[in-house]
């Protein structure tokens, strides 16, 4: 693990230069890392650049004052991205065409634009779709031309970058804590709050299990108990239920697909129906278990506020049930109604995805969405044992969180790289799994 550090000196060199520039003069980083991008580009730094993109993705999401300058630039970083891809395709071929399978759902979201009626948030809405489209066409193609040129190394480093995160977060932890936790004492590290923590760290595990599956030589046992643990820990300390209920869905679902597929729906079906009688008796559950403290059961009942933004978003979405008004729309209309939000005890944005992609689309974008959505893990599903628990463990979270509605965050860029990975033949070669496809008649 010491040796990556070593090898990876000048790129982390360049990412402290950009944080620098920031905390002295943002606005010169809307030059100085587009200039540095290109550099990057012209010197086959592909991999760097686009780790690059990962760490201005992580700085946007933090509330530090000295970061805020990423907010803007990871627009324009994923514009450049874009540029060098688009005129530079040559050097991507055979592409990548995950995106395809979302190209209706891309076409409805412009549709979309033509029902807003704000000149600030139309601007904002054509930002996003434009953004969530270039997302699933070009990191993907970022991700499969490493993966020719680097083989695993490239899985191996982008981990240990994201491990570094993580291990980030302890050290300010200790030397800066009233960075490292919010008010309320929950511990968030490196990001912008513990639930986005939390996420993180989730995706991580995800990403390093599939990846270890791949090729159980890449990490030695050290670095994988490492890598575990410091994932683990970070979950630990965010008490993030969130997270703790993701893990666990994929990690026991993809024990039970690797036995069998069929085995694995039956256990969905039977945990469905256990999911209410679990619900109904929850708190007195966790509390025989000693886990009372840990998930916060004085906050279960009003879900932490969810349950409000919930119902606060449904009697909005009937005013445009079939068609929305556009990506960003739920973030316009959450700020407008931000006081009174606060005085029901809530405070933020919806904390639900598809809630969210009704809200923005309307029923029929949602409906759309999600036809490509599925499709994408049941095409993945003829590839790899991981796809089918990999769908469970996502839309348990984004029933909890707004993130796949958003596609310009660490947890999407995260999320896009699993798709990847799950959905390309060039990485999950059908002859090296021993699993049977799943057949939808």
């Amino acid at each position: 693990m010491l040796q990556y550090y070593k090898e990876n000196i000048q790129l982390y060199a360049i990412l402290i230069s950009w944080i620098l520039v920031g905390a002295v003069y943002a606005p010169a980083t809307y030059a100085f890392i587009p200039i540095t991008m290109y550099l990057m580009y012209k010197k086959g730094m592909i991999e760097e650049l686009l780790i690059g993109y990962l760490f201005v993705l992580i700085l946007s999401d933090s509330l530090e004052s000295s970061f805020y300058f990423a907010k803007d630039v990871k627009n324009i970083y994923i514009s450049i991205l874009a540029l060098f891809f688009f005129f530079d395709s040559n050097n991507f071929q055979p592409l990548n065409n995950l995106y395809k399978i979302f190209i209706p759902f891309f076409i409805f979201s412009i549709f979309t634009l033509t029902f807003s009626f704000n000149d600030a948030f139309i601007f904002t809405s054509i930002q996003k779709t434009l953004s969530y489209a270039l997302t699933f066409m070009v990191i993907p193609n970022y991700v499969i031309k490493l993966y020719r040129e680097e083989g695993e190394e490239f899985f191996r480093r982008l981990i240990l970058f994201a491990f570094t995160i993580l291990l980030l977060g302890f050290v300010l932890k200790f030397i800066a804590p009233e960075i490292a936790h919010i008010e309320n004492g929950r511990f968030r590290g490196f990001m912008g709050n513990p639930n986005g923590l939390g996420l993180f760290s989730f995706l991580l595990f995800v990403l390093f299990y599939i990846v270890n599956d791949l090729n159980n030589k890449l990490f030695v046992l050290y670095e994988k108990l490492l890598v575990y643990s410091i994932i683990l820990i970070s979950i630990y300390l965010t008490d993030s239920r969130n997270a703790v209920l993701t893990i666990l869905i994929f990690y026991l679902f993809q024990r039970f697909f690797s036995v069998s597929p069929f085995l694995g729906f039956i256990v969905f079906i039977v945990t469905v129906f256990l999911v209410e009688i679990v619900s109904n008796n929850l708190t007195t559950i966790l509390l025989s278990l000693g886990l009372g403290e840990f998930f916060r059961i004085d906050t279960l009942g009003e879900g932490s506020g969810r349950y409000i933004a919930w119902d606060f978003a449904w009697k909005q979405i009937q005013e445009n049930f079939f068609i929305g008004k556009g990506f960003g729309y739920n973030e316009f209309f959450m700020r407008q109604h931000y006081k009174i939000l606060t005085r029901l005890g809530h405070e933020g944005g919806i904390h639900n995805s598809f809630l969210t992609f009704w809200m923005d689309q309307g029923l029929i974008g949602l409906v759309i969405f999600l036809r490509s959505y599925i499709l994408m893990f049941i095409k993945a599903a003829q590839k790899t044992k991981f796809a089918i628990p990999i769908l469970f463990a996502i839309s348990f979270s984004a029933l909890f969180e707004s993130w796949l509605v958003g596609s310009l965050s660490a947890y999407a860029f995260m999320a896009m790289v699993i798709y990847t990975f799950i959905t390309s033949e060039e990485i999950v070669k059908k002859d090296e799994i021993e699993t049977q496809a799943i057949v939808i008649t």
